[in-house]
């Protein structure tokens, strides 16, 4: 696999060492895949018609120095003095041009390649129409033909093998390493026969995959699986990392990741702008704690939350924003449950309760005091649909929300629930509010389902954005926040030990927390995800993803303040700096 440590690989005499390169532009940038295209096509008219050549080349030569690398991590696993060979398969576009001069180099450096061209050809062999979509592909397919190398044609015989020989010998045990350079970022079905069976092969192989600029099979945005897709150890992209790649299951599919950069400008400031959130923009965003401060200093948070059975997810949310640095901390929570909880640095407010042990629409006019003073609300947690419950979620949206002080409120699990039933209660600017639903509880507030949220993540959260006015925390793998100016940041820490009860019950409550320390909306929900998934991270780290628990994220958050204060990044920031 490609990792920053496979840069020490030794490597031949004939292939020369690869050098960081650090430029001045945005590396956390993630354009779609319209925006690349535009920037791309109006970089090539700017410089020269044939500047597209010139990409390809920069791009090909980056990926066959990744490839390289792989090849002679395998060949140090081999006995004696076999080596392996590269089979690289390459479709008719631009991506199949890449494997053209990924396969050029290889071959220049002395290691063994086999290279197929897929797609419905006639004819097999040499006599097959290899005809290529692109100027560039061609001549750099046509270059290779040149240098010697074989250049096969695999058409839509499905009970062909890719690594049969013309003589009929099989390949499938000196191949260790595959270059996918099938489909790029153009694929917008599912793949046809040919190219599903291609990438079976591929996944079938024992060999290491490495795929060029992203799998083969994988949309660029949205990151689905469009019927097969190639499972590749490392993609080598090139540019700036697709959403793709970072969305599910794309991710997954990716294997680790390698910038190339190719030399292409700043992409254009349009809707949707997504970034990858980085440790250093976090560490810029906490809050700093003055030497002559006091507890007013850091705000009064009033979280509204709790009924009968669900009061860990109110100490969840309260512990965690006290832990964040929120000065003081105001649970308000049905009644009768206030003799049951503990003793903290918590102040318990008894409000008005359902016969349900819920809370009831009264319990409004006696929040007034904490409304006033409040510089941050956080209302859902542990709250149940009870339908006098509802009744008071939507009168505070309308009666509280909706007022010129526009204090900044986070809204999450019941308290979506609540609202799903009317999303009229949100205000005409809702910017000051933000919502953290998983999928589901954005499913039902979008009135889609599941899945169609899941399809696509970043126009999921986006939609919603705009649609509600509002700041949208869609948590998961990746945690996706968007606003409703088309602004979008991926969160790149957290790990699966988080699919645990009460987990987005501290996430509520370390946003909160920010927010009542005078961080903005956006701010607070990008620097809070970043928060949350490093202490998920630590914990995870310490216990074991399995023993992860939303109590244990608590008691990790101060070494997670203190990781991020020494911009500590994480892995996949760490992918993200081009080579």
């Amino acid at each position: 696999m490609v990792s920053q440590s496979a840069t020490k690989t030794k490597k031949s005499s004939q292939a020369p060492e690869r050098k960081k390169i650090m430029p001045a532009k945005d590396i956390y940038r993630i354009p779609t895949t319209a925006q690349i295209r535009r920037l791309e096509s109006d970089w090539i008219a700017k410089c020269d018609p044939n500047w597209g050549q010139v990409l390809m080349e920069v791009a090909g030569r980056g990926a066959a120095e990744a490839a390289f690398e792989v090849w002679e991590q395998r060949n140090e696993q081999l006995s004696g003095a076999l080596k392996g060979s590269v089979a690289i398969f390459c479709g008719r576009g631009n991506n199949g041009g890449d494997g053209f001069v990924v396969a050029r180099y290889l071959h220049l450096w002395g290691v063994p390649v086999h290279v197929w061209v897929v797609g419905n050809t006639k004819g097999r062999g040499a006599q097959a129409d290899q005809a290529m979509t692109t100027v560039e592909s061609s001549t750099n397919r046509d270059i290779l033909k040149k240098l010697g190398v074989d250049v096969r044609s695999f058409a839509s015989d499905l009970s062909s093998n890719f690594f049969d020989t013309p003589d009929g010998k099989s390949l499938s045990s000196s191949v260790t390493v595959i270059v996918d350079a099938l489909l790029g970022t153009g694929i917008d079905r599912d793949v046809d026969a040919v190219f599903m069976h291609a990438i079976e092969m591929i996944n079938g192989s024992d060999a290491t995959v490495v795929s060029v600029d992203l799998p083969s099979g994988i949309h660029s945005d949205s990151g689905q699986v469009m019927g097969a897709a190639v499972r590749a150890h490392a993609t080598v992209t090139f540019g700036n990392v697709k959403p793709g790649l970072i969305n599910h299951p794309g991710a997954e599919h990716a294997g680790e990741l390698r910038v190339i950069d190719i030399g292409l400008p700043e992409a254009a400031h349009e809707k949707p702008i997504i970034h990858l959130a980085s440790v250093e923009m976090v560490a810029d965003l906490l809050p700093k704690r003055a030497a002559n401060s006091h507890k007013g200093s850091f705000g009064y948070l009033l979280t509204i939350a709790g009924s009968l059975g669900m009061s860990g997810a109110t100490m969840l949310a309260t512990e965690s924003s006290l832990k964040v640095g929120t000065g003081l901390c105001v649970l308000a929570t049905p009644s009768s449950l206030v003799p049951h909880l503990p003793a903290r640095e918590i102040i318990y407010r008894p409000i008005a309760e359902t016969d349900e042990t819920t809370i009831a629409p009264k319990a409004l006019w006696e929040l007034e005091k904490d409304l006033d003073k409040a510089t941050a609300v956080v209302l859902g947690p542990g709250l149940s649909t009870n339908e006098e419950t509802v009744s008071f979620v939507q009168k505070f949206m309308s009666k509280v929300m909706d007022r010129s002080n526009d204090v900044p409120c986070l809204i999450d699990a019941d308290g979506l629930n609540c609202i799903a039933e009317n999303t009229k209660v949100f205000p005409e600017d809702a910017k000051h509010i933000v919502i953290t639903p998983h999928p589901k509880e954005l499913a039902r507030l979008l009135d889609e389902s599941t899945s169609e949220i899941q399809k696509d993540r970043i126009a999921s959260a986006t939609r919603a954005a705009a649609e509600f006015g509002c700041i949208v925390v869609l948590k998961g793998a990746h945690t996706v926040i968007a606003d409703p100016d088309g602004n979008v940041f991926i969160n790149p820490t957290g790990n699966p030990g988080m699919s645990t009860a009460g987990v987005g019950d501290v996430l509520s409550g370390i946003i909160g927390g920010l927010l009542a320390q005078g961080v903005e909306p956006f701010d607070a929900a990008v620097a809070g995800a970043y928060l949350h998934g490093r202490a998920g991270d630590l914990a995870a780290h310490m216990l074991g993803e399995a023993s992860v628990t939303a109590g244990s994220l608590v008691e990790c958050l101060p070494d997670a303040i203190r990781s991020i204060e020494e911009e500590l990044p994480s892995d996949l920031e760490v992918m993200f700096e081009p080579m």
